[in-house]
Formats: C-alpha cells, structure tokens, sequence
C-alpha cells in the first residue's frame, strides 16, 4: 500500500514554510438548466450515492479489521449495512476497488491532518514535532483505517492491483509531502543539518512515528504496565532523532 515517498525532484524545491495541501477533489458544475428541480434532483441523488458508499466504507473497516482481507466478501460488508449484494455491486466492481477507494479516502484524510498542523505550528521548530503529534493521533483516532491502509497483508494479486491505482491517483504522496516538507524547514532553519539528504530523514521519521502508532495499535488489548505513556515515548523518541540529524552526517 502507501510506502512509496515522492521523488527528490518534485520536492526537494519546496521553499521552507511552502503550504503543502492534501488533493483536493475537483470542484464539480453541475450543467445549467432551465429550471432548478432537476439539478436539486440530481444534488439529491449524488448525496444518496455518498452516503451509501460511506455506509460500505464503515462496514468494511470494521470487517477487515476482524477478518483480513481474504475473509471479507462485498456481499459481508453489504450485509453489515444492510445492502443487498447487487446493491454494493452497483458501486464497486469488486474486493480490491472497495479497498483501494477507501483507503485513498483515509490516506487524504491523514494528508490533510497534516497539512493542517503544520499549518498552525507557526514556525519550523514547532511544526515538525506538531506534524509527528498528529501523524499519531490520527493513526490512534482511525485504527481500524490506519490498520488498513499500513499494516495489513494482501495477497500478491491484490497488491500489485492496488499500487497500480495508487501511484495513477496520487504521482506525489500527499503524506509524505508534508513529512518532507517540515525536514525541508527544519534544514532552512538549521535545526537538521543541511548534509543530510532531507528523503533520508525523511523516511526515518515517518518510520519511527509509525512504529509507535503501530505497537499501539497492535498491543491495543494487550497489559503494558511497563510501558512509559505514549506521549513520553514520542518525546523522547524525537528528541533523539533530531538531536542526531543535528549533526553531520558521516
């Protein structure tokens, strides 16, 4: 699934504090027309149609959360929501659509949590912290989405499907866009070492904040008494990581 960080050229221009925004659907006219009903109608329709495949979207995060994926049909998730299989065939060709479609609707979402931390952060010093705060959070808030999207196992056939869509719906990640776009002002800042290659630190600190949010995640019902709290463990887990990318690298 998502695991592929943007190419160097597309974003290594990046200006520091440059806005980085989620992709945002293309507004969408509806053709004019003599009276008003029909555009209402229609209005009235595509909100239907959105709220039923929402519908599908909840019952499958569920469901593949409790049985994998190769032990979710499309007639369980419709049967979960009270479709009909015909019904969700109408919106979904099959399996691997339904799960690609939902997990690029997450993967904007986290994008967007995103951006919006950074956004309100002010400066560079507090916006990547804030942006790894948020990657969590959000992660912890949507597990079920986060499990999906990051750490469950398809068969080979389903993968290749959906990485081909993948890399057609998003050329440039949208969340790494953002990670790669606080180490840039984070190096403009001086507060990263402008040696290191900013994709490198990059990757590190997208790896050490899904690490978090997965052993949580994974250790959800599990005792850990001796486990310090999350937040003390993301403090410390960053101070380290950017005390070493505060140095040259070697």
């Amino acid at each position: 699934m998502p695991a592929t960080r943007p190419t160097q050229s597309s974003l290594s221009a990046l200006p520091a504090n440059a806005p980085v925004n989620a992709p945002a659907s293309a507004p969408v006219t509806p053709a004019a027309g003599r009276a008003g009903a029909p555009v209402a109608r229609a209005s009235g329709a595509a909100l239907r149609r959105e709220s039923v495949r929402e519908a599908f979207f909840n019952a499958a995060r569920a469901l593949f959360a409790e049985a994998g994926f190769s032990g979710v049909t499309l007639r369980r998730i419709g049967e979960r929501c009270g479709y009909s299989a015909a019904a969700i065939y109408r919106h979904f060709e099959d399996k691997t659509a339904l799960l690609f479609e939902l997990c690029a609707q997450d993967w904007v979402r986290l994008a967007a949590a995103l951006a919006g931390a950074r956004a309100a952060a002010g400066t560079p010093a507090m916006a990547l912290p804030a942006v790894l705060d948020a990657y969590v959070a959000w992660a912890l808030a949507n597990r079920h989405s986060y499990h999906l999207m990051m750490m469950m196992g398809l068969p080979a056939d389903a993968e290749r499907a959906i990485d081909l869509r993948w890399s057609e719906r998003f050329p440039e990640d949208p969340v790494s866009a953002v990670l790669l776009a606080c180490v840039h002002d984070q190096q403009a800042a001086a507060l990263i070492d402008a040696l290191h290659d900013p994709g490198d630190v990059t990757d590190a600190l997208w790896t050490a904040v899904h690490g978090l949010a997965a052993l949580d995640i994974t250790f959800e019902h599990l005792p850990r008494e001796d486990w310090q709290p999350l937040a003390h463990r993301q403090q410390v887990l960053l101070a380290a990581l950017l005390r070493g990318f505060s140095r040259p690298s070697r």
